[in-house]
């Protein structure tokens, strides 16, 4: 299912074949065939070095908006 987000600039929202389950950027659920992950500290930590705002696997807010 292709999913058009607003104005996220992502380009999960477009793809027919989404490798995660949620958008990194905005943290909506791009592919709910994924099941959700229960992640560590240190991926979370990774993931904001990457300077993710979401969690792409749990969906965790990782970063505050700005």
């Amino acid at each position: 299912m292709i999913r058009q987000s607003n104005f996220c600039p992502n380009l999960n929202h477009r793809r027919s074949r989404v490798p995660v389950r949620g958008c990194p950027m905005c943290g909506e659920i791009v592919n709910q065939t994924i099941p959700r992950r229960c992640c560590t500290d240190e991926e979370h930590a990774i993931k904001r070095r990457d300077r993710d705002n979401y969690c792409s696997g749990c969906g965790l807010q990782l970063r505050q908006k700005t």
